[in-house]
């Protein structure tokens, strides 16, 4: 039980301030303020384009906007958001010349962005029937399960990108100098 309590209160005196420095990083410069609110825009605009293809299909675009509901704007609010911290983070960690994580985000991203797009779009008919030319048996009846799944749990693929997003954030910010901790705080 000690191993934990000490586990926490490391993670908490040495990880948590470097979090809250990522999520703070957009704010140092003027430039970085537009920065940070260009990127944001476009960030939110494509997510909300893209969130309601489950009820779209494949006609996606500025007509989504009338399909959007309080779940859909909360989730592409969120995707924005945390997709604008990690490029403004990844933009620091490589001016230090530090360590970049993008594995986790890169899932995250590809997760928010493709999941609506496989439930009721022809990306997944399309990609299956391209891997059906070499393996005529491997992917008989294999979209339309698919497609159910994804469509079934849609919020739960969702809610599994923002999970992956934030843990980048922290992956990213535990290489964040720690001599900009002490200017920023």
């Amino acid at each position: 039980m000690s191993a934990i309590v000490k586990r926490i209160t490391h993670y908490s005196k040495n990880l948590l301030p470097r979090v809250l420095l990522a999520f703070q990083l957009s704010t140092e410069s003027i430039q970085l303020k537009l920065r940070t609110m260009v990127i944001f825009s476009l960030l939110l605009v494509t997510h909300l384009v893209i969130l309601p293809a489950h009820v779209l299909g494949p006609d996606i675009g500025l007509r989504s906007f009338q399909y959007l509901s309080l779940k859909i704007v909360l989730f592409a609010f969120s995707f924005a958001l945390l997709e604008t911290i990690l490029i403004n983070l990844w933009v620091r960690l490589l001016r230090e010349k530090s360590h970049c994580r993008a594995a986790p985000a890169t899932s995250g991203i590809l997760i928010g962005i493709v999941s609506p797009l496989l439930c009721c779009t022809p990306l997944l008919p399309t990609v299956l029937s391209f891997i059906a030319i070499l393996f005529p048996s491997a992917v008989s009846g294999m979209g339309f399960k698919i497609q159910y799944t994804v469509n079934v749990y849609q919020t739960e693929l969702l809610l599994l990108a923002l999970g992956l997003l934030f843990f980048a954030v922290i992956q990213n910010a535990r290489h964040l100098n720690p001599e900009n901790l002490a200017t920023k705080g």
